[in-house]
């Protein structure tokens, strides 16, 4: 039979990469680089990653509508599965944002 302290030790041997995996970037609020306008979404393929660099991406014009559900013509990125996005801003006007299809996509500091 394990003891208290056995069960509580596995535990946090459990979580402790889970928690170390959150201490990521720390520097608050990412400062933009640039400005991106698209007028329609960047499809990233299986497999593909796509770094922006902390760029901002803005939708012009906008697709924004405000709770009227747009679909993925509306987005700013399309992820297929196993696809990575990161390091990107996405403002206001890309009204439904980020889309994964199929599941199984890496989003990473957006």
């Amino acid at each position: 039979m394990l003891s208290k302290i056995g069960v509580l030790t596995g535990a946090l041997l459990v979580a402790l990469p889970m928690t170390l995996a959150c201490l990521g970037y720390e520097g608050g609020l990412p400062k933009p680089t640039s400005n991106k306008q698209i007028s329609a979404p960047i499809y990233v393929k299986s497999g593909e990653v796509f770094d922006g660099g902390w760029a901002k991406y803005d939708r012009s014009p906008t697709s924004c509508r405000e709770q009227v559900e747009g679909g993925e013509k509306d987005t700013a990125f399309v992820l297929q599965k196993g696809a990575t996005l990161r390091n990107v801003i996405i403002r206001k006007t890309a009204g439904e944002g980020v889309y994964c299809l199929g599941g199984g996509c890496n989003i990473e500091f957006v």
